[in-house]
């Protein structure tokens, strides 16, 4: 009895004990895994840590190779693309707002210090050219008094033609000088746009390849403060032109009149232009944007960005698109507030009509002895024979040039340079001979007299006459002429 009561207890006691022990082991299960577990998260978050790292350390290499030499390269270039960042969960990270912010900073210090370097170059520049471009008014005033001094002949071929390189070197001080920030550097009175053109024209090689046609229906000027700057516009475009289509090719120049202000032309039949070159000039002649030195090239192509200046200052509009010959056609516009009225003594005077050939002297036994040629005075002859020079240009106009609808016919400067060597070669024939001499001649120091300027104003029109130059400008001309294409 005793016996079965113990063995009760003890298996009681057994059983209580037994219970203790399981719910132990449930406890330090439950203890081991939540341990597992945050041993688990640590283990995770130690590989995420380390991944980011690694992470890390590529965006950092990635930045420093491809990122930014990427944006000092689109600075430079508008299409060139700044590669995105290889992982892009970092980007709401704390280093990846750090190397955001790296990218930025270096693309602001670069902005800064590209305009600090091109401000000065354009400073530089700006007072280099002003002082050339003095210089350049300098031998221009010399070269004038000294045609008007001397009657040698063979020394005003040679002072034309310097004459002429020095107008080809004021262009391109004038165009360096606009990009550069600076005015044209010459202020001209009102002039006729008729003028202004045909000036134009003779700032730039092969100048005879210029075609002007004038159908205005009134003159019309340009304001004061505008005529400089449409001169170097045309003169620009035609450049262009006449560089980029054969020698042989016309380049045709034309005057309009538009609703609101007056139309120039620029035609040529050239290489003409791609899509991308005719987006860039556009951009540059927007003037819009703002346009540094480094971007123009070497040697910088400048035509355009000058041109875009201008507009941008004066309110004239410029666009370029394919011509119907296959090369570009240029459109410059000029509004209503850019024009006045033009007087007549400011139009550049029509050369004169041809006169009517010398009937032939009669020979035969019969014939009568004709009269001797009479003499003219030669202040006549020099006023008549000296081209009309609008402005500053002493070279009026381009061959083949004519105007409106009565086909207004413009001098050419080198056949009026050689009327004015005929002039004076037979001036100077005439005094080589003394008055015993002339009287024997039955005549002869006025038939050399007449002779020299008949011969002058005989020839006819677009008749080519050396003036000392090469009219064609293609031997001299280097890669600096390309600048706006």
């Amino acid at each position: 009895m005793v016996g079965s009561a113990l063995a009760v207890v003890l298996a009681g006691l057994w059983l209580r004990q037994r219970r203790s022990q399981r719910r132990a082991d449930a406890r330090q299960r439950q203890h081991f895994s939540a341990v597992e577990a945050e041993l688990d998260a640590l283990r995770g978050q130690v590989a995420e840590l380390l991944g980011r790292e690694r992470m890390l350390a590529e965006e950092a290499e990635h930045l420093a190779v491809k990122r930014l030499p990427a944006v000092a390269k689109a600075l430079r270039h508008s299409h060139v693309k700044v590669p995105e960042p290889l992982h892009a969960n970092l980007k709401e990270s704390a280093g990846g707002k750090a190397l955001a912010s790296v990218v930025s900073g270096v693309s602001d210090a670069l902005v800064s210090e590209r305009r600090r370097v091109d401000g000065a170059a354009q400073a530089a520049m700006r007072g280099a050219t002003t002082k050339l471009q003095t210089m350049c008014y300098q031998m221009q005033t010399t070269v004038d008094e000294l045609l008007h001094k001397y009657d040698d002949p063979d020394l005003a071929e040679q002072l034309s033609a310097l004459d002429y390189l020095n107008e080809q070197i004021l262009r391109r001080l004038q165009v360096t000088r606009v990009v550069c920030g600076a005015g044209a550097g010459l202020v001209r009175t009102k002039s006729p746009l008729r003028a202004l053109v045909m000036g134009a024209s003779s700032r730039i090689p092969s100048y005879e390849r210029v075609q002007i046609v004038d159908h205005l229906p009134r003159a019309v000027a340009v304001v004061d403060r505008a005529a400089e700057p449409v001169a170097i516009i045309v003169a620009e475009l035609m450049a262009n032109a006449v560089y980029h289509s054969h020698g042989s090719l016309p380049v045709e120049v034309s005057l309009h009149q538009a609703h609101n202000g007056a139309v120039i032309v620029v035609n040529d039949a050239g290489i003409g232009m791609n899509a991308d070159e005719f987006g860039w000039a556009r951009r540059l002649l927007s003037g819009s944007d703002q346009i540094h030195l480094a971007e123009l090239g070497d040697p910088p192509r400048s035509g355009f960005a000058a041109m875009g200046e201008l507009c941008r200052q004066f309110g004239i509009g410029v666009s370029v698109e394919p011509s119907q010959y296959a090369g570009v056609k240029a459109v410059v516009f000029v509004p209503s507030e850019l024009l006045a009225e033009a007087d007549e003594d400011e139009l550049p005077v029509p050369a004169p009509a041809a006169r009517p050939a010398r009937p032939a002297a009669a020979v035969g036994p019969g014939a009568s002895t004709p009269p001797l040629p009479q003499r003219r005075h030669r202040r006549a002859d020099e006023e008549w024979e000296r081209p009309a020079r609008p402005a500053r240009s002493r070279r009026t106009a381009a061959p083949g040039a004519s105007g409106g609808a009565a086909d207004r016919r413009f001098r050419d400067p080198d056949e009026a340079a050689a009327r004015m060597g005929a002039l004076q070669r037979g001036m100077a024939k005439g005094r080589a001979v003394s008055p015993d001499e002339g009287d024997s001649a039955g005549g002869s120091v006025d038939d050399g007299v007449d002779d020299g300027v008949d011969d002058g104003h005989d020839l006819p029109d677009g008749h080519e006459l050396s003036t000392g130059h090469d009219p064609s400008g293609q031997g001299s001309e280097d890669d600096t002429e390309r600048d706006s294409r």
